[in-house]
């Protein structure tokens, strides 16, 4: 639809009805834009029409409402169970052997034993860089004739 945006409602509203007001009726002779879309819209608003009616004109199959009126007595009897209505029953046992299975499975895992020895040997990982580079020497005894610092009076010379 094309024509005069601040005509647009004006035009809708005289598609719907049979008048058109006088202020309308003189811009759709001054403006093709806005007949041409007054035409279409009740051109588009007849093709509606007429596809309801005829949709309204089909009638339902002959043996739609004996079947529904029959499965309705089956049902009240207790002649044909449907299948929906087991289902939920199927489901509420598959959740409970599923639980059954998930708790039983829970009971006979592993559980971790933690050693003593494993907590005594553990050391902090700052340790390694808390301690000195002569560590070593310290935690050692030095043995019989043996030195860790070569140590010389102050007069001698360290020339060789």
């Amino acid at each position: 639809m094309t024509g005069c945006p601040e005509w647009r409602d004006a035009i809708m509203e005289s598609a719907l009805a049979d008048a058109v007001e006088p202020a309308l009726g003189a811009h759709l002779a001054a403006c093709p834009g806005c007949a041409d879309a007054l035409r279409e819209c009740r051109l588009a608003l007849t093709r509606m029409d007429e596809a309801m009616h005829r949709r309204a004109a089909v009638e339902p199959p002959s043996y739609g409402p004996e079947r529904v009126m029959a499965r309705i007595k089956a049902g009240e009897r207790g002649l044909n169970p449907s299948r929906a209505s087991l289902g939920w029953r199927w489901v509420l046992a598959g959740g409970v052997m599923a639980a059954l299975i998930a708790s039983a499975v829970w009971i006979r895992r592993p559980i971790p034993q933690t050693s003593v020895v494993t907590l005594a040997s553990w050391r902090s990982p700052t340790d390694v860089l808390l301690r000195p580079p002569v560590g070593a020497a310290w935690n050692s005894m030095p043995r019989v004739g043996e030195v860790f610092f070569e140590v010389k009076p102050l007069g001698e010379t360290h020339a060789q």
